[in-house]
């Protein structure tokens, strides 16, 4: 008799806590809420990652780019921060449990997944304003994310990495986009895809 298929996401520690955000990205709970119901309801578990830019700096720190992060010293601390998880990961993996996807976070300089190209500061260091011309996409995954990628394929794990527009409006061309890049984990026909079927479940 066959086992019944057990999956799992990870995803960025704001996306289930939005409090630990640096201010330039909000506190917004709706499409947080949104991504958790889609797996929850699909009885799909969840593995929220720890914050390293919160349990490095704290509540009160300052708005930064991807530059002044990417040290060695924040990279050792993301590698400590995720190494419990990775182990985690690993053991459900092996016990017949699949990853799906890694969810980051827009605008995130740890955990975006598409990092682009920034404006310059009067300190000639990166600013966290995108730069308007960038083409949408451009970049390098966010510090963090980068860390966890270097883990996951240290054991052989390779998965899916999508972004979270937390900065968009639920019904935004983006939000759309995001939530077709979930139906995609799961074969889900092009004729069911409406982001309106997904705002009408409760």
């Amino acid at each position: 008799m066959s086992k019944k298929p057990r999956y799992f996401v990870i995803i960025s520690h704001c996306l289930l806590n939005p409090g630990t955000r640096v201010h330039l990205l909000g506190k917004s709970f709706g499409l947080c809420k949104k991504i958790v119901d889609y797996f929850l309801d699909k009885n799909i578990s969840i593995i929220q990652l720890p914050c390293p830019e919160f349990t490095a700096m704290g509540y009160l720190r300052n708005p930064q780019g991807r530059q002044q992060y990417d040290n060695i010293f924040f990279r050792k601390h993301c590698r400590k921060e995720l190494e419990s998880y990775v182990d985690m990961i690993c053991e459900l993996k092996n016990n017949d449990n699949t990853p799906l996807c890694y969810i980051g976070v827009q605008s995130s300089p740890t955990c975006s997944i598409y990092w682009g190209k920034h404006k310059t500061n009067k300190y000639k260091t990166e600013s966290m304003n995108p730069d308007p011309d960038a083409k949408e996409g451009e970049g390098v995954y966010g510090v963090m994310t980068s860390v966890l990628d270097e883990m996951l394929k240290e054991k052989g794990i390779n998965i899916p990495y999508l972004e979270a527009p937390v900065k968009e409006s639920i019904d935004s061309e983006k939000s759309i986009r995001f939530f077709n890049q979930l139906y995609d984990l799961f074969n889900v026909p092009k004729e069911y895809r409406h982001l309106e079927k997904f705002l009408e479940r409760k």
